[in-house]
């Protein structure tokens, strides 16, 4: 089929079948959505058929951790992304999803330094990179690839991130009341929709640290025993966070600084990480309350760091508290109720966190309003895919900063 005879076709249909694919800054795993969709902007309607995670190994996770610390050839990086891109495509297969007409993927950030100044469209500064090879998941699936949905925002001065808040204010705008929908990734971020909002009254940023510096502590804690922290048990063992750490960490200028921004490895990763270490101190004894409960659950003989819960636990409270200074700064005004999605709205201590400071505003999951979070990300993207194959821009320069509206992604064809 030719690319005007598939647009033309595509376009016609009342419902499509679409695939979204998301590995986010953590790298765990790539959640894979098939979801009917149909309609265009506020008329979005999109149905969830079924999602699964397809997990990454733990091999192909350290090639990707070391690109994004800046480690690696030209080399590297193309072979990282045709191993990305055959992850991919083995998530597509076990999704079972054989006759859909187009899949959207979002790739693998290793890079992402957007324009910080003003946007320069001769070529100024800004740049970001996804890889998992288009072509190869093109080939080897038989169906056209949506994917580089981030590169258009940013050749017009935007940050090319975050993207989900044009498909939270298709889905999740409601008529009376103010939402922060949040998500808590490797990164958070954050969509604010007041009631009945128009595109150009959506605020969106990330916020801060989401889940990667929790679940670095969490494996350095446990000597690699654990990737996160599983059930929020390092971060609730202890009744109290190390506050001279948290208080430097609160100061972080990423905090401060004014949106349109977005953040990633290079505010919240490796660097940062070393230097919590450095400030860090040994509290308590081995035979603290979080330890003892640990030892139940890891192989016998694992060796757990003695402070490490309660660096797991001021790491967790660093994100809850960046979440709500974020709305406390740089929001309009507080919302009525705050929605959170991603991997830590299934981590207890940080969700029992930010009720206690967000009290009395409800802070609910996806779930609570009819979405599966943990594929919202994913389906987020087939929202993006949907428009750009309809011709629609789907970036929101009040969110990103771009000096203009544009259609995002590129389309690669079998």
């Amino acid at each position: 089929m030719r690319p005007a005879e598939f647009f033309a076709n595509y376009a016609a249909k009342p419902e499509r079948l679409l695939v979204g694919l998301m590995s986010g800054t953590s790298v765990d795993g790539v959640d894979a959505a098939l979801v009917r969709i149909s309609g265009s902007g506020r008329e979005t309607k999109v149905e969830l058929l079924e999602a699964i995670e397809q997990p990454i190994s733990n091999t192909l996770r350290q090639r990707v951790l070391a690109l994004s610390h800046g480690e690696g050839s030209a080399e590297e990086v193309s072979k990282v992304s045709v191993a990305i891109a055959e992850v991919f495509v083995e998530a597509v297969e076990a999704l079972g999803a054989s006759k859909v007409d187009v899949i959207a993927s979002h790739g693998q950030t290793i890079s992402h330094t957007p324009n910080t100044g003003s946007p320069n469209l001769g070529g100024g500064g800004g740049a970001t990179l996804q890889i998992g090879n288009a072509a190869v998941m093109a080939q080897r699936l038989g169906v056209p690839i949506v994917s580089d949905f981030r590169s258009a925002d940013v050749a017009v001065g935007g940050q090319g991130a975050p993207l989900v808040p044009y498909a939270d204010w298709c889905l999740l705008t409601h008529p009376t009341k103010a939402r922060a929908i949040q998500n808590i990734g490797g990164i958070g971020n954050v969509t604010f929709l007041p009631p009945n909002a128009t595109q150009d009254q959506v605020i969106g940023f990330d916020t801060g640290p989401g889940n990667m510096l929790m679940d670095r502590a969490a494996q350095w804690a446990t000597d690699g025993q654990l990737r996160y922290d599983r059930e929020g048990q390092l971060a609730l063992a202890v009744k109290e966070p190390d506050y001279e750490l948290l208080e430097w960490l609160l100061e972080h200028p990423f905090l401060a600084q004014k949106p349109p921004k977005s953040a990633g490895r290079e505010e919240f990763g490796e660097t940062l990480w070393d230097q919590v270490l450095q400030r860090t101190r040994p509290h308590g004894s081995d035979e603290t309350l979080w330890g003892q409960v640990l030892r139940r659950s890891l192989p016998r003989g694992a060796r757990i760091e003695h402070h490490g819960g309660i660096l797991v636990n001021t790491l967790t409270w660093f994100t809850a508290l960046s979440i709500q200074d974020a709305y406390e700064r740089h929001l309009p005004r507080m919302p009525d109720e705050v929605i959170i999605g991603g991997g830590g709205a299934r981590n207890p201590a940080l969700m029992a966190f930010l009720r206690s400071k967000f009290d009395p505003i409800p802070v609910l999951t996806h779930e609570d309003v009819g979405m599966n979070g943990d594929a919202k990300e994913a389906l987020a993207f087939c929202v993006l895919a949907n428009e750009m194959l309809l011709g629609n821009p789907a970036n929101l320069p009040s969110v990103t900063g771009a000096a203009r509206q544009v259609t995002l992604g590129s389309v690669t064809f079998p």
